[in-house]
């Protein structure tokens, strides 16, 4: 499996590039201080964007999935109490109000609070 390949691999160069940067401030050769510097410094953003953009598709998933599981159970809600038109005209709206962007999350936690409130409070 590559992906933890990958992974260990980078814990590794996380160790070992600033070692070994430290270990070259010793030595003559200057070339060798100011490319594992740069490495090391460029190595170390890197790690950081890598998490950040991690943990950040982490907070959507949990953010989308709590959203949906409020649709979906109010819908189930609204199926089981014979009211199926309420569920329906309440997801048909959301359908028109939802546009799906890569910019941000399109509002989407709001637009299913609404049609939720939607399916409730219909007659």
């Amino acid at each position: 499996m590559l992906v933890p390949f990958v992974v260990y691999l980078v814990i590794v160069l996380m160790v070992v590039v600033p070692i070994g940067w430290f270990a070259s401030e010793f030595q003559e050769r200057r070339w060798l201080r100011l490319a594992l510097g740069t490495f090391a410094i460029l190595l170390s953003f890197g790690v950081a964007l890598l998490i950040g953009a991690t943990f950040e598709r982490l907070n959507s998933n949990a953010w989308f999935g709590e959203a949906t599981g409020n649709l979906l159970q109010a819908t189930v809600v609204e199926l089981e109490a014979g009211r199926p038109e309420n569920a329906l005209r309440s997801l048909k709206q959301l359908q028109q109000e939802y546009r799906p962007t890569y910019e941000n999350r399109a509002r989407y936690d709001v637009l299913v609070e609404e049609a939720v409130a939607r399916m409730r409070t219909a007659p």
